[in-house]
């Protein structure tokens, strides 16, 4: 069965598809399957119209399968109740009203709209469309009575009656008393209007209306209708309106007529003609009785089965031959609202987001609104009305599982539709842990803006890439019960539509063919503050005042943020290439000296002290028409006949039309006439034809340009004299006078003249032929009475040949030729818009790069509140010609994805608006990050070896999709096809280089070779496996080639290996035994010499020694030394390369050149010839032969002796632990170094070189420091015992500023204050460090120290914590113990003359 059913899913979405599987699966199992219930009304309340105190009824009732719903009704929004009410509820779900009441001053009142609910318990709420209860009633006043009137015989009488009442009266017309009987030339319309025409004589007399409806019935006043007394009806009268047509606004299916009547006598008596023009151009009315549109009475216009494309404006105009008159009517269709699109039931889970959409259309637009469960949903962050119709549900929860009724509604009515939404409950996946993937690492935000965070991590530690098939991101506002999730296949993703300045919480699920990860990696992050501006003002409004002007209004931001100090109102003509701004201190504002007729866009952005805020959306409004300003241009008059004159012209132009050309007015005359004759014309054509003309008789034309609002200035007057007789026909006609061609991008216009006109051969029409190249490809006939026309829908750019000839009776005349080359296609001029700045292109991963940029237009907020968009267009560099890809973003930023790894891009982006838009932006170019090679080395060959049969040559081509610098090869090769990867035989190719030779190889045996690119970030795939088979060799040439070969290539390596192996061992102990000689000697040396002090009781032998060190040999001479020698600016100190390792650090010395001490290798800089720590390379450079020492701790009292001599000093902070060799001159073999002067240096891991000042803290004058106190050495034994292990607080650090008696005292152990004495402290203060991204210095120690044996390697760490004085930090304890106290007194003793002039040099330095 479920194999039947799973055949039958073919066709069906694939979201579809997983859930009928999930169906499927469940019902055999016997699990419930969620599912949707039909819920639906079968009848919905109406609207009613009944009388005070009538019964009435309306109807509802609901279906809910097994389950009958519970039906309430509401009124005005409030459930009913029926207690002590004349409505009661029937059983079947009707409203019953006993009695229906009203008053218009007490309550209560029947009057209102109702709705009927349907509610299933535990399903929900469904509510009815909204039916209005109406009481019938008739106004008291007539809002339009019948008015006298004086006509003559033969003219048109109408009068009006309109009055107000529900439902609509009907009107009956009354005639001295009784009802006016019917006849042929009367016509009474149901919208009130009584029409006679023509007037007779039995026609007059008094007329009056009644107007009844099911309320009561009124009559209006009597009018009467009287003939004219002036029995001379004058002659020449133009026509005068005795009705305009009035705007309507009619139902789509009704009948509508639009009344028009006009009297007026011209020089023949004839009254005047009626003719009626939509949107400038005339109807075509049929004659017949069923016609749809049709002339009714003397020149009403009426339209039946009204239909949407029946709206326009439509002018009546009344003509005779002394003049034409025009009035314009509006004519609006009503549309009820019909679905277009139904919102559909959707399944959803939880944390996603649903769509229900819904399209509803009507005229005027549909007010839509949303509902659940019965109850209004509002616009919040959660639930959003896309487009002002779709309901978007954003992090979906349980609690939204419900009914969703979309309704719409008109001035004609509403309509309502449901759907359900089912939240599916996750099923448990039972699935192997072991196989599941782990969460994802490194999770991070790599770019946060106000709106949007980019997110970034890596797969799985220890997972293959290729085996995670997507991820899942969710997302939570901190706080919110709502979670939202998307998915992706890639390892970043772009959240959009965020808050400002919110925190957001992050984690993100991998899944392989498993399952979901049990674990998931989590972040919080919050999104950038917004600028404080104000929201877009509300209510924009813009209402035209006169053809020049328009008053604009609007109401103050919902968030002012802040004080508003002023608006700038931002107005443009549409099509137009600049704005205009005017600021305004007030929420109106006039714009005047506009354009006449012309559509102008508007926006308001209000300002406040943080600068301009979010604007409005454009509102476009228009200015009034008024009478064209300028005649028409060309105007020619030709005479085609004894009796007949061509009237030629083009319209005014564009700026000097002020409204739509309805027609031209047309006035010619005899030439000395004061009499003359008026024609007019329709808006859309450019020539007319005066006929009936006197032969040989001079006559004058001129012409003008009609709008709604009148008549234009018209043009001189142009003379133009008929032929005496009429033309001939008895030869062809000549070639014509003229052609002239205007080439456009898919058109030509085309016009010419006639032949000229001494020709007197009668033309009777034209013949136009055009074709690509060729011509009369195609051919066109005209009348003799046109001369131009336009050729449509041609290509581009491409060259046309035009021909123009004349024929009459006898046939075609002489041809006109002319080439035309059509022009460049061009799009609609519009308003352009400034192109976005500040774009950047900031690289994710290897195919996908993060734009984003930022709108001038949109201020300070970069808040998008309107419906623009921006299109982003990419090319990789070079483009080659390629055609550049596109995408579209709504926000400031876009995702690019499927891009080439390693490739080159060039980004610009343009914003769009309607049909405005900006040019591109500046291009920005980024390159993408490389990958692992995506495809595989191609055309691998293997190719014997010519004279070695048993290697072969393998050459290769590289990959197609190097996807970044191919850094070798692999080559795999085995001799069964069959075993798995990891047990080929491997060799590697290192570098580009496309072949290698695979030698030693077996005789007569098939091998399998592959090869395998690599890069800088991983193995691409493998090659397809070329075989190749050895040739056969006998034993005796196999023997032949071993003996003439000699030694295997094998057997050499080994041989080398062993004997480098040995001479290496030979070095190390001969190295080893001179250093023991050497160590054993000065050990030697030491033990002679006798301490003048003996060490205090209770002095451990394994204190540390203090953090301040000093050395100094008694021969080296320090008096004579430049200051200027001692410029720190010869020191460098290398940062970037060398290796800081902490305590128990196991870091590699191998790296350094053999032949250095393993003091050397530890310590930051090495010295020179000259003295100073090398820099640069030079650090790993060699020095001259010298003795590497390790000088010992001496504690430094800094003002314990009086200033004799320039001092030398040298002060290193104990928490780098790396200590600084020096040579003596002696060691170097007849090359004296250069004496470093010592300087004062503290480094640490995240600060500059620190200072030390002793001038910040106030200098004591206690009494000099006894040796002989035990409180102060064991305090300080303690803290040597501690740092020992690694932690030393910052009081061991503080050296001593007060004087002692004895010079010869150790500085190691500098005994307690006096009683009441406060001992002084220097400062060691870091200097910050000027770059963040300067790596800090390394500390250095210089100065001519005393030669002496190696000590035993120091580890050194960074420090974790920046020193200053009277704040206790952690050093790194990285000096092992001292090796005795006697060699520690007898370092002492040769500092002995040194003291009083390090005092000396430590008090000048530390001020400096």
């Amino acid at each position: 069965m479920a194999n039947c059913f799973a055949e039958k899913l073919t066709g069906v979405s694939s979201w579809m598809r997983i859930y009928l599987s999930l169906q499927t699966a469940l019902a055999l199992v016997g699990a419930t399957v969620p599912h949707f219930s039909q819920f639906y009304f079968t009848v919905e309340p109406h609207d009613l119209i009944v009388k005070k105190g009538s019964k009435s009824l309306l109807n509802c009732s609901a279906y809910h399968g097994e389950t009958t719903p519970n039906i309430q009704w509401m009124k005005d929004g409030n459930y009913l109740n029926f207690e002590n009410s004349d409505r009661s509820l029937l059983a079947n779900g009707s409203l019953y009203f006993n009695q229906v009441q009203h008053s218009k001053t007490a309550h209560p009142t029947d009057k209102g709209t109702y709705q009927c609910t349907a509610t299933v318990d535990g399903f929900g709420t469904i509510v009815s469309r909204k039916a209005d209860l109406d009481i019938a009633y008739l106004s008291k006043h007539f809002i339009k009575e019948p008015e006298d009137l004086v006509v003559y015989l033969g003219d048109t009488a109408m009068f009006s009656c309109e009055i107000e009442g529900v439902p609509h009266p009907k009107v009956r017309w009354i005639k001295a008393g009784r009802a006016l009987a019917k006849a042929d030339n009367i016509y009474q319309y149901d919208d009130g209007i009584l029409e006679i025409y023509p007037v007779r004589f039995a026609d007059f007399g008094a007329y009056s209306c009644e107007a009844k409806n099911m309320e009561r019935s009124r009559t209006s006043r009597v009018a009467s209708l009287r003939q004219n007394p002036n029995t001379n009806i004058e002659e020449g009268v133009a026509p005068e309106f005795v009705m305009r047509p009035k705007d309507h606004r009619a139902d789509y299916g009704t009948t509508v007529v639009l009344h028009c009547g006009a009297n007026g006598r011209d020089v023949k008596e004839e009254t005047p003609t009626i003719k009626w023009l939509k949107d400038g151009v005339t109807i075509a009315l049929a004659n017949t009785k069923s016609a749809r549109i049709k002339k009714v009475g003397s020149g009403s216009l009426q339209i039946t089965t009204l239909k949407e494309s029946d709206g326009g404006v439509y002018t009546c105009r009344a003509v005779n031959q002394e003049d034409s008159i025009d009035a314009d009517t509006m004519l609006t269709v009503l549309v009820p609202p019909r679905f277009v699109k139904r919102p559909a039931n959707v399944f959803a889970h939880t944390n996603s987001d649903v769509k229900f959409e819904c399209n509803i259309y009507g005229v005027p637009n549909p007010r839509i609104t949303w509902l659940k469960n019965g109850d209004v949903l509002f616009p919040s962050d959660y639930f959003q009305i896309v487009d002002g119709k779709d309901l978007k549900i954003l992090g979906l929860v349980n609690s939204d599982d419900g009914i969703y009724q979309c309704f719409g509604a008109n001035d004609l009515g509403n309509v309502q539709a449901s759907a359900q939404l089912v939240i599916l409950q996750p099923g448990a996946l039972h699935a192997d842990a072991k196989n599941l993937p782990t969460a994802p690492i490194n999770l991070r935000a790599v770019l946060v803006s106000t709106r949007f965070v980019t997110l970034s991590w890596q797969p799985p530690a220890g997972s293959i890439p290729s085996d995670i098939i997507a991820y899942s991101v969710f997302w939570q506002e901190k706080g919110s019960e709502r979670e939202r999730v998307t998915n992706t296949t890639t390892t970043e993703a772009n959240i959009q539509h965020l808050k400002p300045h919110t925190e957001y919480e992050y984690r993100v699920i991998a899944y392989n063919r498993f399952g979901a990860s049990r674990q998931e990696a989590r972040i919080t992050v919050t999104t950038d503050q917004e600028v404080h501006v104000p929201s877009p003002p509300v209510n924009l409004r813009a209402v035209a005042m006169t053809p020049t002007s328009i008053k604009v209004n609007w109401n103050p931001p919902v968030e002012s943020k802040g004080r508003i100090s002023h608006y700038v109102l931002i107005y443009y003509e549409v099509g137009s290439d600049s704005e205009k701004e005017v600021s305004v201190y007030t929420t109106e504002h006039v714009l005047k000296k506009l354009k006449k007729f012309r559509e102008y866009s508007l926006r308001v952005v209000a300002h406040n002290q943080n600068g301009p805020g979010m604007s409005t959306e454009e509102f476009v409004s228009k200015t009034f028409s008024d009478e064209p300003s300028a005649a028409p241009q060309n105007f020619t008059l030709e005479v085609s006949s004894a009796t007949r004159i061509i009237v030629r012209w083009e319209p005014p132009a564009l700026d000097n039309r002020n409204g739509i050309i309805t027609g031209y007015k047309i006035r010619y005359k005899r030439r000395g006439t004061k009499q003359g004759k008026t024609v007019t014309t329709d808006g859309n054509r450019n020539n007319y034809a005066l006929t009936e003309l006197r032969k040989g008789t001079e006559y004058q034309v001129r012409i003008s340009a009609l709008t709604v609002n009148g008549s234009g200035p018209a043009t001189s007057w142009e003379h133009v004299t008929t032929y005496r007789d009429d033309l001939s026909e008895n030869q062809v006609p000549p070639r014509p006078a003229r052609l002239s061609v205007k080439p456009r991008a898919n058109s030509i216009i085309v016009t010419w003249a006639p032949p000229p006109s001494d020709s007197k051969i009668l033309v009777r029409g034209y013949v136009l032929g055009y074709g690509k190249n060729l011509p009369d490809v195609y051919r066109s006939t005209f009348d003799a009475n046109t001369h131009d026309y336009t050729i449509q829908n041609l290509q581009p750019v491409s060259e046309y040949v035009i021909s123009i000839r004349a024929f009459n009776k006898e046939g075609e005349g002489e041809v006109k030729y002319e080439t035309v080359t059509t022009m460049e296609e061009t799009k609609e001029p519009a308003t352009p818009m400034m192109p976005p700045i500040g774009l950047k292109a900031i690289v994710l991963s290897p195919s996908t790069i993060v734009l984003t940029w930022a709108d001038n237009t949109l201020g300070k907020s970069q808040k998008i509140t309107d419906n623009r968009y921006y299109t982003v267009r990419y090319t990789p560099l070079p483009s080659h010609n390629r055609r550049p890809r596109q995408l579209n973003s709504t926000d400031l930023n876009a995702h690019v994805d499927g891009l080439k790894p390693n490739t080159q891009y060039e980004f610009s982006v343009k914003v769009i608006k309607g049909r405005r838009q900006s040019t591109w932006s500046m291009s920005v170019i980024n390159t993408t990050q490389e990958s692992a090679p995506g495809s595989e080395p191609r055309d691998l060959t293997p190719v014997a070896v010519e004279g070695n049969p048993l290697s072969v040559t393998l050459n290769w081509q590289p990959p197609q999709k190097p996807n970044g610098l191919i850094t070798g090869y692999l080559i795999f090769y085995t001799t069964d096809s069959n075993q798995a990867d990891r047990d080929w035989v491997l060799e590697g190719v290192v570098g580009d280089r496309l072949s290698t030779v695979i030698s030693d190889l077996t005789p007569d045996t098939t091998y399998y070779f592959k090869v395998q690119a690599r890069n800088r970030k991983g193995y691409g795939p493998m090659s397809e496996t070329k075989i190749y088979k050895t040739p056969k060799m006998d034993r005796a040439a196999m023997t032949d080639s071993d003996e003439q070969g000699g030694l295997s290539m094998n057997i050499i390596i080994i041989i080398i290996a062993v004997a480098v192996g040995i001479i290496f061992c030979i070095v190390i102990i001969v190295v080893g035994v001179l250093l023991c000689k050497k160590r054993d000697a000065q050990r030697q040396d030491i033990r002679s010499y006798k301490s003048p002090n003996k060490p205090l009781k209770g002095m451990p032998k394994d204190v540390k020694p203090p953090d301040l060190w000093i050395h100094q040999p008694n021969h080296m001479e320090m008096g004579k030394m430049d200051k200027s020698q001692r410029s720190e600016s010869n020191m460098s100190v290398a940062t970037s390369t060398l290796r800081r390792s902490s305590r128990g650090s196991s870091d590699r010395l191998d790296e350094f050149p053999p032949g250095l001490d393993i003091m050397d290798k530890r310590r930051n800089s090495f010295v020179g010839e000259s003295g100073y720590p090398s820099s640069g390379e030079e650090r790993y450079q060699p020095a001259h032969q010298r003795s590497i020492v390790r000088p010992k701790p001496i504690t430094i009292p800094v003002d314990a002796q009086p200033l004799q001599k320039e001092p030398v000093a040298t002060v290193t902070a104990l928490p780098n632990g790396h200590i600084t060799q020096m040579i003596d001159p002696r060691d170097v073999g007849g090359h004296p170094m250069r004496p470093v002067y010592p300087r004062t240096q503290y480094n640490t891991q995240y600060t500059s070189t620190p200072r030390v000042n002793a001038g910040d803290i106030p200098q004591s004058s206690s009494s000099p420091i006894s040796p002989e106190s035990p409180t102060q050495y064991d305090q300080q034994a303690n803290t040597f015992a501690e740092s020992t292990s690694g932690v030393v607080s910052s009081e061991a650090l503080k050296v001593s500023l007060g004087r002692t008696p004895n010079p010869l005292r150790s500085f190691a152990l500098p005994g307690p204050p006096s009683p009441g004495a406060t001992p002084p402290r220097h400062i060691v203060k870091p200097q910050p460090n000027l770059s963040p991204y300067k790596k800090p210095t390394p500390p250095i120690t210089t100065g001519p120290i005393k030669s002496r044996s190696p000590l035993p390697l120091i580890t050194s760490k960074a420090p974790d914590v920046t020193l200053k004085a009277g704040k206790s930090g952690k050093e790194d304890n990285g000096m092992e113990k001292s090796l005795s106290t006697e060699e520690l007194t007898a370092e002492m003793a040769n500092l002995e003359g040194l003291m009083k002039d390090l005092n000396a040099i430590t008090q000048q330095e530390f001020e400096c």
